[in-house]
C-alpha cells in the first residue's frame, strides 16, 4: 500500500459544504447581496456552514430564526439596512405571505434598493421607506413551488441546494468519528455506524443521528445494557426517504468493483481508486471505505 491509504480523504458532503462556505463568502465579502440556500434533509450542516464561515469573514450576523410579522420583518431591514448580514435561518412561512415576499422583492433588486411599507401600525420611529444596502441569506427546507412573488424574491439571489444520499450522510459519520467520541473509541463508533448503515433501511438518514447515537452507547456501557435497541428505536422515528428503491448497502456491488481494479492495478492504490470512483460514480472516501472492507473479508 502506498501512502494514499494513510489519507483522511475529504468526503463528498464536506465537498458540498466547501461550496456552501464559498458562496457565504460571496456574501460577506459583498460580492454578493443575496443567498438562499436549501435542502429538504436537515441535519446536514446548512446553518453550521454558514455561521461558522461567516465568523471565520469576521462577520457577526443578524439571526431571524422565529416567526416574524410584516412589520417585524420591516423595522428589522430597517434598523439592520446598513452594511450587515442578515440570516433568515428556516423561517419558510415568510416564503408564502405576499406581504413578506414584497419587502424582501424591494430589499433585494433595485440601484438603489428602495424599502416602501405602509401600515396603521407603523411606529412613530420608522420612516415609511427606506434604502436598504445590506446583504442577506436564506436557509431553508424547500423552495415553494407555484409561487410567482417567491420566484420574484428567488430570481434576486444566488441559489445553493444542500442535499446528500444516505450513504454519503454515512461516509461523512465515519470522518467525524475517526478519532472517537466523548471516551468512544474509533472501533466503537464505526461499529455504531455500521448498525445505523445496515438499519437504515428506507429512513432518510441526518448528521444530528451520529451524536445521540454514540452517547447511548455510552449510556448502555455504563449501564450493562445493549445500545442497539436504543440506536434502533431512534433510526424507526426518523423520515422515510422519497425514493425507497435507492437502498443504502451496495457492498455487494462496490467489493466487485474493488476486486477488477485491483486485478487491473495491482501495484497503484492510486489507479485503482481513480477507476474505482469513475465506474461507481462514488468518492475517495468511499473507496477507502470498500477497500477496508475487502481486505477484512
Amino acid at each position: 500500500m502506498d501512502e494514499m491509504t494513510k489519507e483522511q480523504p475529504i468526503t463528498v458532503l464536506e465537498e458540498r459544504q466547501q461550496l456552501l462556505s464559498h458562496h457565504v463568502r460571496l456574501i460577506a465579502r459583498k460580492v454578493s447581496h443575496a443567498l438562499f440556500v436549501f435542502g429538504a434533509q436537515g441535519g446536514l450542516g446548512k446553518s453550521r456552514t454558514i455561521l461558522r464561515t461567516l465568523e471565520e469573514e469576521g462577520i457577526e450576523p443578524i439571526l431571524i430564526n422565529s416567526h416574524v410579522t410584516p412589520l417585524s420583518l420591516f423595522s428589522t431591514l430597517f434598523h439592520h439596512r446598513d452594511d450587515a448580514v442578515i440570516f433568515f435561518d428556516d423561517v419558510d412561512s415568510m416564503f408564502g405571505s405576499m406581504p413578506h415576499l414584497g419587502l424582501l422583492r424591494s430589499a433585494l433588486w433595485g440601484s438603489p434598493r428602495v424599502v416602501t411599507y405602509g401600515s396603521s401600525q407603523m411606529p412613530d420611529n420608522l420612516p415609511s421607506s427606506f434604502e436598504f444596502s445590506s446583504r442577506c441569506i436564506f436557509a431553508a427546507n424547500v423552495i415553494p413551488q407555484k409561487n410567482d412573488a417567491f420566484k420574484a424574491v428567488l430570481s434576486r439571489c444566488d441559489i445553493f441546494q444542500l442535499e446528500a444520499t444516505n450513504e454519503e450522510v454515512i461516509e461523512m459519520m465515519r470522518n467525524i468519528a475517526a478519532k472517537g467520541f466523548h471516551g468512544i473509541t474509533p472501533n466503537e463508533a464505526e461499529t455504531v455506524i455500521d448498525f445505523i448503515a445496515d438499519h437504515a433501511q428506507d429512513r432518510q438518514l441526518s448528521l444530528r443521528l451520529l451524536g445521540p447515537s454514540l452517547r447511548k452507547m455510552s449510556y448502555a456501557r455504563q449501564e450493562g445494557v445493549d445500545w442497539r435497541p436504543l440506536v434502533e428505536s431512534q433510526l424507526q422515528s426518523l423520515g422515510k426517504k422519497n425514493d425507497v428503491s435507492k437502498r443504502l448497502d451496495n457492498k455487494g456491488k462496490d467489493s466487485k468493483v474493488i476486486k477488477q481494479v485491483i486485478s487491473r492495478f495491482p501495484e497503484s492504490v492510486k489507479d485503482q481508486m481513480t477507476n474505482w470512483c469513475r465506474i461507481t460514480g462514488k468518492s475517495r472516501a468511499s473507496f477507502y471505505r470498500a477497500l477496508k472492507n475487502f481486505e477484512n473479508q
